[in-house]
């Protein structure tokens, strides 16, 4: 169970990545500070300056996001964890299915296909957990990868999927990890993956519930309010 604590950090984490968006889909910024249709948060000072004007390069932006994810990832596996040091294998399922579109009726069946798999649970550290989730921001990437390795869509080995993440990413998965993966997905329990529509239902988990169907521009204090809308309604 989550204490308050943990659900006032969540809340925290919320909102400055709902702030990152706001700043991100409204224009001018030092406009919109200027006339005081944005509040001066400490985020914007951070990532803008005082007035609005600072620069922000690429390196300064990486490290701030992959420090975001990091501590979203950590909040996600601690829910879980308990104050254990490792998740069970239908606790990470649970985590990787949680913001996908799957049925209930789906979502149950690869839960107990997995108790079924892995009768003896081995556990997963946050070592472990954090590198998969990185390597899920690179899914574009890796489906490139995996044309390069299969001939006309066919399902693929573990390690034939753990060389085309280490090319596609430069991580190395665990290789618990990714056996917990395929017991997943393989349906039929034939040691191979549909990496179609693994990436599939992946893509609907890294969105996070802010997938939108296409995009849109925001002008002004009326579409600050629209995005602002947008997001928080996500």
């Amino acid at each position: 169970m989550q204490t308050i604590k943990d659900k006032t950090r969540t809340s925290q984490m919320l909102c400055t990545v709902r702030e990152v968006v706001v700043t991100v889909c409204v224009a001018p910024l030092p406009q919109l500070l200027a006339d005081g249709n944005v509040q001066d948060t400490t985020l914007l000072v951070h990532l803008f300056g005082v007035k609005g004007t600072d620069d922000l390069n690429f390196q300064e932006f990486y490290k701030f996001m992959d420090n975001l994810q990091t501590e979203i990832l950590e909040l996600e596996f601690l829910e879980f964890a308990r104050g254990m040091p490792t998740i069970s294998e239908i606790e990470f399922a649970q985590i990787l299915l949680r913001y996908t579109h799957l049925p209930d009726a789906a979502h149950d069946a690869i839960i107990e296909r997995l108790k079924d798999r892995i009768p003896e649970e081995k556990g997963i550290t946050f070592d472990q957990f954090k590198p998969f989730f990185q390597f899920l921001n690179n899914l574009d990437d890796f489906a490139i990868a995996m044309q390069m390795y299969t001939f006309a869509n066919q399902p693929v080995e573990q390690a034939e999927f753990q060389r085309a993440v280490k090319v596609s990413t430069g991580i190395d998965l665990a290789p618990h990890v990714i056996n917990t993966v395929f017991q997943i997905f393989d349906e039929d329990g034939d040691g191979k993956l549909s990496h179609k529509e693994f990436i599939s239902v992946m893509k609907d988990r890294i969105h996070r519930g802010f997938r939108k169907k296409k995009a849109e521009t925001y002008h002004g204090w009326e579409g600050y309010k629209t995005c602002l809308k947008d997001v928080v309604t996500a």
